[in-house]
């Protein structure tokens, strides 16, 4: 019987939605300012600052992502830890001791930054040797021993998890299973072994920055842009045009948002089409951009 248990998550949760919202509040805020300003360097000033704010919002939704997918699964063959993207899969015959770190003489080590709802990482002890953390908080731990390292995990029912753990192994295996690891270093080595995977990512960050190359020559070649044409075709209203940032700007959180999305298709079983699909729309934008800027060069 497969018993799952959740490690703590309320405050992990509340810590990285609430700079989530917070990142992408102050993100909002400046582009807004960006565009109500008729001074032309802080035009630019605003939107770089934004983009600077934006970078870590990818991090603070991956990490929220992999809080509420987390989960420690205790099974007959062995112990299933899904964490974000990354799984691990431990025989049952490969633990060799499980104890709460509470029951140690001794302190352990903690990775050297961590934060609510994110306690990953490895550390090295003289006596017990290899640590690796997978776990929400730093109290309660539960420790699972295995020949090359020790994890360490955080069950919110520490008891309630290893129980279940010496009443299945008590039962015994049904039949054996391999040491399974699924991790983020793993799936970007996959991802570059795949040549259309490969490809399509290359092609998609070859566009985006070209675009930000593109435009960031256009902008000193002239003071304004068009914004759109008249029901008679002739440019109507024009605007600052360092205003052409955006462009860029979106194409590359498109670019994180389509990466994030195929990677994630890309490890289920079954899904590799549409990670390929996924892939593919980062040349989408760069490209509907690159058109509008040459239209914009044409009909000025």
């Amino acid at each position: 019987m497969n018993q799952v248990f959740r490690p703590i998550r309320s405050r992990g949760i509340a810590v990285h939605l609430g700079a989530l919202l917070l990142n992408l509040a102050a993100v909002g805020f400046l582009v807004i300012l960006a565009f109500s300003q008729s001074v032309q360097g802080f035009f630019i000033l605003y939107l770089v600052a934004s983009v600077l704010i934006f970078i870590p919002v990818p991090f603070f939704a991956y990490r929220l992502f992999a809080l509420l997918r987390a989960s420690y699964s205790v099974f007959r063959e062995g112990i299933s830890i899904q964490w974000g993207v990354r799984t691990e899969e431990i025989p049952m015959q490969d633990i060799e001791w499980v104890r709460l770190a509470d029951d140690l003489v001794f302190d352990l080590p903690l990775p050297k930054f961590i934060v609510q709802g994110a306690v990953l990482g490895l550390r090295e002890h003289r006596d017990l040797g290899l640590i690796e953390f997978i776990s929400s908080s730093t109290h309660p731990l539960v420790l699972v021993a295995t020949p090359e390292r020790i994890f360490a995990i955080s069950p919110a029912d520490p008891a309630g998890f290893m129980d279940a753990l010496y009443r299945n192994m008590e039962m015994g295996s049904i039949e054996q299973i391999q040491p399974k690891s699924s991790r983020v270093d793993l799936l970007v080595g996959s991802l570059f072994r795949d040549k259309i995977a490969r490809n399509l990512i290359l092609l998609g960050s070859f566009l985006s920055i070209g675009l930000l190359i593109a435009v960031s020559f256009i902008i000193p070649t002239r003071d304004t842009i068009p914004l759109g044409f008249n029901p008679i075709g002739q440019t109507a209203e024009t605007s600052p045009s360092e205003r052409l940032l955006l462009l860029p700007v979106l194409s590359l959180l498109m670019l994180f948002i389509d990466l994030g999305l195929g990677s994630y298709l890309y490890r289920k079983a079954g899904y590799r089409m549409a990670a390929y699909f996924a892939f593919a729309s980062t040349l989408i934008m760069p490209v509907s951009f690159l058109g509008l800027i040459a239209t914009i060069l044409i009909f000025q």
